[in-house]
């Protein structure tokens, strides 16, 4: 079970990571341990992530009922936490880069608390005071800082070249964007 203080000083390194503080990482230990207490950020977004959930199917028509949407779209959030960890395995072990995997994943899921939190700033301050062309512009600026902030943590993490850690959030984005296509297709 991870502890107050554990998560304290995991997202103080995440939030140091999207500083671009390179020691950030120094936050993170590369134990097993360590990588798995990571997952429990996906417990701690949760809240926030079906918060922004809400406010973009409040845009869209669905077909399905209210229990079909939680259960497809809860199933997309842990296939979403479970599958890009997986494949990185893989991904490590080519790079030569295994030693790095437990480090850079729980990095990688612990920065997830500071990018949600970003999408649900963005989406609420757009919502609320933006319309139109400004609120698309911030939606897209909050997009790029975060890809680029994803870059950063692969690039660090891993010690890989900047077309390897742009690689790497490639197929993290591509896991992202295939997963919600499947999801939305039940919607």
């Amino acid at each position: 079970m991870v502890t107050g203080a554990e998560v304290t000083r995991a997202v103080y390194g995440a939030w140091r990571l999207a500083l671009l503080d390179r020691k950030g990482l120094d936050f993170f230990d590369g134990t097993v341990e360590a990588y798995w207490n990571s997952f429990y950020a996906a417990a701690i977004v949760a809240p926030a992530y079906a918060l922004l959930l809400v406010l973009r199917l409040s845009e869209v028509e669905t077909r399905a009922g209210p229990v079909a949407i939680v259960a497809i779209e809860a199933l997309a959030y842990i296939i979403g936490w479970v599958a890009f960890p997986l494949i990185m395995i893989y991904v490590c072990d080519r790079l030569g880069r295994f030693d790095r995997y437990l480090r850079y994943i729980a990095a990688h899921n612990w920065s997830n608390v500071i990018q949600i939190a970003v999408f649900l700033l963005v989406t609420i301050f757009a919502k609320g005071f933006l319309g139109g062309g400004l609120a698309v512009f911030l939606g897209l600026s909050a997009t790029v800082a975060i890809l680029f902030y994803q870059w950063f943590i692969a690039r660090t993490a891993l010690e890989v070249s900047g077309g390897r850690a742009a690689s790497i959030v490639g197929l993290d984005l591509l896991i992202s964007i295939l997963i919600n296509l499947m999801s939305n297709r039940y919607l």
